[in-house]
């Protein structure tokens, strides 16, 4: 429980005080407790304006967005700022990439902490139906007692009271069910190339509860199970991803993509795997996942940051594809 909108803070209850209330939770007066230190705790909608300065200052976590559990999207999106931040350090500190690219830190996850601060505050404000509906908002205890008895009650004002509750309870699966909000970030900034691509699809319908499958550069790279022609364990075309390298995706048709990769990689001095998916190619589309959700031809192919973000997409394959392949990982790496 949290408390009601507008209650004050300005309390001090005693060690005494604290112990009390701590052995009614535990319910055991017998426990020996020792109260070490107390802290307050406020809700925060708070996002930092930029989360780096330019320079060598970075700041991620806790310290750039402030906001309750509702979601449980707290260290997740931590981890995620490290996840973005930290291969594009180890790209720029060996040489891989320019110290501009950094500057795309903030660009990318800046909006992600607006977003997930927005929505965890919104899903505390959507338990606030539910409370009323229950007859927790009133301040006399009086009337608190009858608007809770209305809920079994067999009468008009029952019956609308139990709507009510009905109705505040399925707007909480955006905070239980919000798969969107998780999985639909999207990156824009110059470590993403978009020159190839026309206007982004808007976002699904209910963009916190459904999850947006797509290449289009800037998303996630879209799951899909795999499987060699001698089956074996499935994995997914995420595990083929990351490992703190680029890897680009191609299938049937596509061998021009991997000979340019090759050739970029040893011209930039950056690895890049490469993995042919399809019939009787690397990996095997078993359940045709991967054809449903790749969004380009079988001889396209899509180029995966180590993030596992897809950098940049080519929807078929081109006569210049050494060259733009080049052209597009030079961009990317701000070089």
């Amino acid at each position: 429980m949290v408390p009601k909108p507008g209650t004050g803070v300005d309390f001090d209850p005693s060690e005494e005080e604290y112990l009390k209330r701590v052995k009614e939770m535990i319910g055991d007066d017998s426990l020996p407790v020792e109260v070490l230190g107390v802290s307050k705790w406020y809700i925060n909608e708070t996002v930092a304006e930029y989360y780096s300065d330019g320079g060598n200052i970075f700041c991620l976590g806790d310290a750039v967005h402030r906001h309750p559990p509702f979601n449980g999207l707290g260290s997740n999106t931590c981890i995620q700022d490290a996840y973005n931040l930290a291969w594009k350090i180890a790209y720029v500190t060996k040489g891989q990439a320019d110290p501009s690219m950094l500057d795309t830190y903030s660009a990318e996850r800046q909006p992600v902490g607006h977003g997930v601060i927005t929505r965890a505050n919104q899903g505390l404000r959507d338990h606030i139906p539910v409370w009323e509906a229950l007859g927790m908002m009133e301040d006399s205890l009086k009337v608190r007692k009858k608007q809770f008895t209305e809920l079994s009650q067999a009468t008009p004002e029952g019956a609308a009271r139990r709507a009510r509750l009905q109705a505040a309870i399925k707007n909480t699966e955006h905070e239980f069910h919000g798969l969107g909000i998780e999985m639909n970030q999207r990156y824009e900034s110059s470590a993403i190339y978009l020159k190839d691509e026309g206007p982004r699809p808007p976002l699904p319908e209910d963009p916190v509860l459904e999850h947006e499958i797509t290449t289009y550069p800037g998303s996630r790279l879209p799951h899909a199970w795999l499987n060699t022609r001698v089956p074996g364990k499935h994995l997914s075309t995420q595990d083929l991803a990351g490992h703190g390298t680029f890897c680009l995706l191609t299938g049937i048709g596509g061998d021009a993509w991997t000979n340019a990769a090759k050739e970029a990689a040893n011209d930039l001095g950056v690895a890049i795997s490469c993995y042919s998916i399809g019939w009787n190619q690397d990996y095997e589309d078993v359940y045709f996942d991967w054809a449903r959700r790749r969004e380009v031809s079988e001889d396209g192919c899509v180029l995966v940051r180590p993030d596992r973000f897809v950098a940049w997409r080519s929807k078929a394959m081109i006569p210049d594809s050494k060259e733009k392949l080049f052209f597009v990982m030079k961009s990317v790496l701000s070089r």
